[in-house]
């Protein structure tokens, strides 16, 4: 009872992280550019003789480029910056001053640059909200189908052994399957914190307890599968003592 409250809590847990992720990462950006990439500003102007941006910020606002000179095509005012300045992800801006001799128009421009090149959109959300639940709901269903398989042997009310029950032993498979479940949760919300929060702290973390419980599970899957193996076969020669007349208080 208290292993499956501890499951039915890491889970609410996750549930709970995922919706406020999904909250976090679904804020409006007027565009997304991937991450290393080059990225192209611009402006556009019908009677513009010049268009220049003054300076270009990164998260907190901090210039990292200033006066570039755009350059023309048309109406069409551009300057390309090259991928080196957009290592981390988040929110950006720049600003330009454009006009001619009569008349001079400034403002600023917001984009983000993202892992993907892509916010995290409706339709997106909607599949790992999906995704989340189907697990989840996966989850539930096997914690309650173990909880009504026997745990012990057969017994009378002085507690000999009547039978061997071998259903039992499907509990460990079910509980590791729950744990392949719990790993699989933990991945999505790895990958989803990698690619969209502005920082990859919360990914990291989410990724490196991944990680440690990936290799714990490979470590313990050999050793539960030897134990259980080793389970059968002396449930297997409790039972012929059984049928030979045995009487036997505990079973091995």
């Amino acid at each position: 009872m208290k292993l499956r409250t501890a499951i039915l809590l890491i889970v609410v847990a996750i549930v709970i992280t995922i919706a406020v992720t999904m909250n976090v990462v679904g804020a409006v950006s007027i565009g997304e550019f991937q991450q290393s990439q080059d990225v192209q500003i611009y402006q556009t102007c019908n009677n513009c003789t010049s268009c220049n941006f003054t300076r270009v910020m990164k998260l907190n606002n901090q210039t990292f480029l200033r006066n570039l000179t755009a350059t023309k095509d048309g109406t069409y005012y551009y300057y390309d910056i090259d991928a080196g300045n957009f290592s981390d992800k988040g929110n950006y801006k720049y600003c330009y001053e454009c006009g001619n001799n009569v008349e001079q128009e400034t403002g600023c421009i917001d984009f983000e640059i993202t892992y993907t090149g892509k916010g995290l959109d409706d339709a997106t959300t909607k599949v790992y909200i999906l995704a989340m639940g189907f697990l989840l709901f996966i989850l539930i269903i096997t914690i309650l189908f173990i909880n009504k398989l026997p745990s012990d042997d057969n017994r009378d009310e002085e507690g000999l052994l009547l039978s061997i029950n071998s259903l039992k032993h499907l509990r460990k498979p079910l509980w590791m399957f729950c744990w392949f479940l719990i790993l699989g949760m933990l991945f999505i919300m790895a990958s989803i914190s990698l690619a969209y929060l502005p920082t990859t702290l919360i990914g990291k973390l989410f990724f490196n307890i991944y990680t440690i419980l990936f290799w714990v599970s490979i470590v313990a899957i050999p050793v539960i599968f030897a134990w259980t193996l080793y389970k059968l076969f002396r449930d297997n020669e409790v039972k012929k003592m059984l049928e030979r007349g045995v009487q036997m208080g505990v079973s091995p």
